[in-house]
């Protein structure tokens, strides 16, 4: 099944990822393990303890394919955000148990290495701890704290079986695993997409479209005409006034009500003036992205640019 890639942009040269929300919880759609950059593909919860997800740089069918995901030698992390409070000795019961499950009752035989992961968790945990686990093709197996690295375990066998507490065949939560797996849909909204001038239908330039605390803003990733790519907004206002056009968010605040994100604003590259805007996309052609904007002289069609 193919999945639609998801997409970086960057707001005033601050980094700003689109992210998934998972109950209270929100996870980088892409995010950077080390030196390594992932794509989400799937995300979940367990009752008043913990949300995970799983990043990827390969393709998955589904539910199916968690014994191939925890079995197969190529770089992939996990993601998990401590949602409620809970002893580290708790914590390590709960790897210790589901290793025991993953290993059906013989995880006795990596006693060595599970001793030398648990020593590596921190004898405190808190709520809105984030820990990463980051697998390296080839064996290396790194923790995380926070932003801080905890130490590596170099085993492959290990891996397997810490990626199958939540992936294999008897996992210690059926429904997160559905979730971590699942053939997820970004939201049609995101990703780049071409404009045009509406009276002579020439590109004008390509905007990528991102969410930040579920509010939609686009920005200026690439003016089309050759000569026009050091252009300067002199006629923009407030922080815009004599930016680069390229790298200008000229969609900003816009918020889902119904089937339109609505009550954003679009500012006009050419002229500086900032107006309401609103926009949409069709259920029959999600290609399409539908923006309107007061003084645009109507509805004007942008289109989807496919990676």
């Amino acid at each position: 099944m193919k999945r639609v890639i998801y997409y970086l942009a960057f707001l005033n040269a601050i980094f700003s990822v689109s992210q998934t929300r998972v109950g209270d919880v929100h996870f980088n759609d892409i995010d950077v393990f080390k030196d390594t950059e992932l794509m989400l593909n799937g995300a979940g919860e367990t009752e008043k303890l913990y949300a995970m997800a799983l990043y990827l740089d390969f393709e998955v069918d589904g539910i199916e394919d968690g014994i191939m995901v925890a079995e197969k030698d190529a770089t992939m992390a996990m993601t998990i955000k401590i949602t409620s409070s809970v002893t580290d000795s708790d914590f390590k019961e709960i790897i210790r148990n589901g290793l025991e499950r993953a290993t059906d009752g013989n995880s006795y035989l990596l006693e060595n290495q599970i001793r030398d992961f648990l020593s590596l968790l921190p004898s405190e945990i808190n709520r809105f701890d984030i820990f990463k686990i980051l697998y390296v093709k080839g064996g290396i197996l790194t923790l995380f704290k926070n932003k801080e690295e905890l130490g590596t375990i170099n085993s492959k066998e290990f891996k397997k079986a810490l990626f199958k507490i939540w992936l294999g065949e008897n996992p210690v939560d059926a429904e997160l695993k559905e979730g971590l797996l699942a053939s997820y849909e970004p939201n049609p909204i995101l990703g780049r997409w071409k404009t045009y001038d509406k009276k002579t239908g020439v590109a004008i330039n390509i905007v990528q479209l991102y969410i930040i605390k579920d509010k939609v803003y686009g920005s200026v990733q690439r003016m089309l005409r050759i000569s026009e790519r050091d252009a300067i907004c002199y006629e923009c206002e407030g922080a815009d006034k004599n930016q680069n056009v390229e790298g200008l968010v000229i969609l900003k605040h816009l918020q889902l009500k119904g089937d339109r994100y609505v009550d954003g604003k679009f500012t006009d590259i050419n002229t500086g003036k900032v107006s309401d805007c609103q926009i949409w996309i069709e259920e029959d052609n999600k290609d399409v992205l539908y923006v309107k904007y007061k003084g645009g002289g109507g509805v004007h069609e942008w289109k989807r640019i496919e990676d």
